[in-house]
């Protein structure tokens, strides 16, 4: 599957921003055993672990993010989970599905996880492309 705003990403760029499509669509996917999904708009590179509703699952699929051709905007370089670089939730809303759908918190009950969350497999911020 593909779509342009990843679900799964621990860049602060854009940092759950289609958090109310991921509530609306996950269970769809998950039901008719999607296995991988492509991603933009966060510029830089990254690839989950078999994931579903944030926890690793062995039948979830994998994300990758592929945004890093890079443009204007430059590369995302921080990830939420470093000190001090966590998003206010409520600076990161969905306007287009109707509002703030974050109600999935980590296991800790925070926005954003202390270290790279156990979805992120690899994160690299450098331009480049993907080849499939």
């Amino acid at each position: 599957a593909s779509w342009h705003p990843p679900w799964y990403s621990s860049y602060t760029a854009h940092y759950r921003e289609a958090e109310c499509m991921k509530e609306a669509m996950e269970e769809l996917l998950y039901s008719y055993g999607t296995d991988i999904v492509f991603n933009g708009h966060v510029h830089a590179y990254e690839r989950s672990n078999r994931v579903y509703n944030y926890e690793l699952d062995p039948c979830g699929p994998v994300y990758i993010v592929v945004g890093d051709g890079g443009n204007r905007e430059k590369m995302a370089i921080e990830h939420a989970d470093e000190p001090g670089k966590c998003p206010e939730p409520l600076t990161t809303p969905d306007p287009f599905v109707g509002g703030f759908c974050a109600w999935n918190f980590t296991p800790s009950g925070k926005f954003c996880w202390d270290q790279q969350p156990d979805y992120s497999a690899m994160r690299e911020s450098s331009f480049g492309h993907g080849i499939l």
